[in-house]
């Protein structure tokens, strides 16, 4: 997956400092990656999931429509 501001080139496209990771689904995973200035959580359904696999991407909201994101399976 990618983590980007959206255009190649822009803000956050070639960042070195963004990470995803895959952790286990627990407290104290969760506060060893750190929650930097704040945390979301973001729960994909089977068919979401499904749906990535299958090429598509998942658009979604950020902070009540502040942001946007979008995630996609690499290529």
């Amino acid at each position: 997956m990618m983590a980007a501001w959206g255009k190649p080139g822009s803000l956050g496209s070639e960042n070195s400092d963004d990470r995803i990771e895959l952790i286990e689904d627990t407290a104290e995973a969760r506060a060893e990656f750190g929650e930097n200035f704040g945390a979301f959580e973001f729960k994909l359904t089977r068919e979401q999931i499904e749906g990535l696999l299958a090429g598509k991407v998942v658009a979604f909201d950020i902070s009540q429509r502040e942001y946007a994101g979008f995630m996609s399976v690499k290529k």
